[in-house]
């Protein structure tokens, strides 16, 4: 092999390397410590929570996060955070909170939390409700830079019914949840880590949420 062959290979792969970095996640539902009597209270009101324990070598990475939405096929992207919030993760290990409640007649409220961080709420996100779906573990990382961290979804559908821990091992990306498993409806969050943005004097609103700070600056 050319030796020009061979470093343009190399560059390659360093590149693919660049592109995304290895997150590993794993789930707690930290309402199982609460008081019996609290346990049941979110129970009967049909509240659902998970922690979620992102580990990797962050190393003061700015975290970014958005919605994907799955409609019969259809992919839409919102993301949640806005460009002046710089949510930064500064070491190997980070925790997120999710929580979502039933909200009026035909809808959810899906909450994020930052506990090492204040306990602050990153994000309030609403989406119609459907009593046959639950929070749902993703397990898996995403296509490209983005890494899945949960979702609101159904099972796959079998016997007229859903099957969640067929899912939940299935290890399939949720973007191709609908393609492998015809699951038509569903939502997942995502986080995308990129180098922090330091800030500017010339912004007029800037806020950091980190462990190690959690600052708001303001520029009459």
């Amino acid at each position: 092999m050319k030796k020009k062959s061979i470093i343009t290979i190399l560059l390659a792969l360093v590149a693919v390397a660049g592109q995304g970095q290895t997150i590993k996640a794993s789930y707690e539902d930290i309402l199982d410590s609460l008081p019996t009597v609290m346990q049941e209270y979110m129970t009967m009101q049909g509240v659902q929570h998970f922690r979620v324990t992102l580990r990797s070598e962050f190393n003061g990475k700015r975290a970014k996060m958005k919605k994907v939405t799955c409609d019969n096929g259809t992919f839409t992207e919102h993301n949640l955070l806005p460009d002046v919030m710089h949510l930064v993760f500064t070491d190997s290990i980070e925790r997120l909170d999710f929580m979502a409640l039933p909200f009026g007649s035909d809808s959810l409220r899906i909450a994020c939390f930052y506990p090492d961080g204040g306990n602050r709420r990153l994000f309030e996100d609403t989406v119609k409700i459907d009593r046959m779906k639950i929070l749902l573990e993703t397990l898996t990382p995403g296509i490209g830079p983005d890494y899945p961290m949960i979702a609101y979804s159904a099972g796959i559908p079998i016997n007229g019914g859903t099957w969640f821990c067929g899912l939940r091992d299935a290890e399939t990306e949720p973007r191709l949840w609908y393609e492998k498993h015809g699951i038509r409806d569903y939502v997942y969050y995502a986080v995308t880590l990129e180098d922090d943005t330091p800030y500017n004097e010339n912004d007029t609103f800037y806020v950091k949420i980190s462990k190690q700070e959690s600052l708001g600056m303001h520029k009459q």
